[in-house]
């Protein structure tokens, strides 16, 4: 069934919209978001380094469940106007916050269109690597446990380009965009099942740095970013050229717990059902949240086809 969700917008976002922006310089550096959530998983762990270059895109971690991680979170994850727009939006009180992870990118093409990483009662990335995760949503076939996720987007942006673009009644339906400049404005959503991408950042004929996933961006002291790998500054950005952003997570408990929860064995048990349905050829791997060879069966069965889409 066709997933609909029409997003709520806040505004303000932030009592102190200036505040939260200077966090980003205070907590950097941020790593690219290609080493914490890989696109896809490859069987060739000997490609070249010269072909392993990735998007000028960063990544941190401010709070994770439900517990602040650097100074300042609490701010965001117990933000008043995120928490009354998530009980708006999913008609309940029964709105928990869990995670805050923020966003640093320099000029860069669009991003790839997708939804988030899923969490179902029993595995959360807590337990599971995130890219099982991933293939548990697109597989359809864990609904049952899925657990509902209000996701706020809110960005600190002058610059050109850098839409916020989302499909709310499927990749079928309208795009509809939030554009630069931003002020003081978020977005609420299930982005667990709305796709959504960043637009192309700053100038579209920009030529990204050749970088791989363990460069860092990081700020300089006449104000401007840098991206650093292997202590070469790879490239040099002024600070209104760099989109920073950051997303908002909570649990909304649509349901009480329950002794059905999944857990590993149910989870194998349910793809290896449905592989064998399909006709699909596998070994059944002796640990299944380390396996390459596992999860790529799984990329190859059960990923979007649709994913990468521009509009």
């Amino acid at each position: 069934m066709k997933f609909v969700h029409r997003p709520l917008r806040i505004e303000p976002a932030f009592e102190d919209r200036e505040a939260i922006r200077a966090m980003f310089a205070r907590h950097a550096p941020y790593g690219a978001i290609a080493a914490y959530i890989p696109d896809v998983v490859v069987d060739d762990a000997t490609k070249p380094e010269a072909e392993q270059s990735v998007q000028p895109w960063f990544r941190g971690n401010w709070a994770a469940g439900g517990v602040p991680l650097v100074e300042g979170a609490e701010l965001i994850l117990h933000n008043k106007q995120f928490l009354a727009a998530a009980k708006t939006l999913f008609g309940t009180s029964r709105v928990f916050p869990e995670f805050v992870v923020v966003n640093v990118n320099a000029p860069m093409p669009a991003g790839m269109t997708h939804v988030d990483i899923p969490a179902f009662h029993g595995a959360t990335r807590k337990q599971y690597p995130l890219s099982l995760l991933r293939m548990m949503g697109s597989s359809g076939l864990f609904e049952k446990w899925r657990v509902i996720q209000a996701g706020a987007v809110a960005w600190f942006y002058e610059g050109s380009g850098c839409s916020f673009d989302y499909w709310p009644e499927g990749l079928d339906g309208p795009m509809l965009s939030e554009r630069s400049p931003f002020g003081n404005v978020a977005v609420m959503a299930d982005n667990d099942r709305m796709y959504h991408r960043i637009g192309p950042v700053g100038d579209p004929d920009a030529v990204p740095p050749r970088i791989s996933p363990s460069a860092q961006i990081q700020p300089a002291r006449d104000g401007t970013w840098e991206i650093v790998e292997n202590g070469e500054v790879r490239a040099t950005y002024p600070g209104r050229a760099v989109r920073l952003s950051l997303v908002w997570k909570a649990e909304v408990r649509d349901r009480e717990s329950k002794n059905d929860n999944l857990d590993l064995d149910r989870v194998m048990a349910i793809f290896t059902a449905d592989l064998r349905r399909r006709n699909v050829d596998f070994d059944m791997p002796p640990d299944p949240l380390a396996s390459a060879a596992w999860l790529l069966v799984l990329q190859q069965t059960y990923a979007d086809p649709i994913l990468g889409r521009g509009e």
